[in-house]
């Protein structure tokens, strides 16, 4: 039972990497990728640049670090996720959390959006926006199973054809989301609703 003091530091190192990246993404809402540097985000974040190097070299591998906390943290969230309310509304719930239907959902939608951009120029970048993809898909092919094993999806339906209707679903509202003045949080909502209601048709 000993104590062993490389924990806090680990700890104080994770909780600083994630400071430096919730600082990207400010940046990034207000101005943009292209805005995005190893000084501005030091100044962002209120620490020296030396210090921001110390923990990522360079900007790719912030960037890279930034657009993955984005997909830990619904991860996270969707896994803390009560089982509890009806099979649908399990789904809805688990949906719910890749959709920018709040201010926190919103910048974390903005910020990957515009990181999915750069990835064109950046292959590690790409790598980790691919990874986030395969992701979500994985997530709507969950989300259709335990419909299915709820006798909520139709008979016949191929179920890997529906995880990715699901998913141009889900990527097309919440890209009307982000733009603004356009469909609301509740449209949105109401929009999967029915896309899942109709997969027992």
């Amino acid at each position: 039972m000993g104590y062993h003091g490389e924990v806090p530091k680990l700890i104080d190192h994770e909780a600083r990497r994630a400071e430096i990246a919730e600082a990207l993404w400010r940046i990034v809402v207000r101005e943009g990728v292209s805005a995005v540097s190893i000084r501005d985000v030091a100044a962002e974040a209120g620490i020296s640049t030396g210090s921001l190097r110390h923990v990522f070299a360079d900007r790719s591998e912030l960037l890279v670090y930034s657009m993955d906390l984005i997909h830990q943290r619904v991860g996270h969230r969707i896994a803390a996720l009560p089982q509890a309310g009806t099979p649908a509304e399990q789904a809805m719930a688990a949906l719910a959390e890749v959709l920018p239907l709040d201010d926190r959902r919103t910048v974390e939608m903005r910020v990957n959006l515009a990181l999915v951009t750069d990835a064109v120029s950046d292959p590690a970048l790409a790598r980790a926006a691919l990874s986030a993809h395969h992701g979500l898909r994985s997530l709507c092919r969950v989300v259709l199973n335990r419909l299915a094993d709820a006798g909520l999806v139709a008979d016949g339906r191929d179920l890997d054809v529906e995880a990715a209707r699901l998913h141009a679903v889900i990527d097309g509202i919440a890209f009307h989301l982000v733009l603004g003045d356009n469909d609301s949080p509740g449209t949105a909502s109401a929009i999967v609703e029915h896309h899942l209601r109709d997969l027992a048709h």
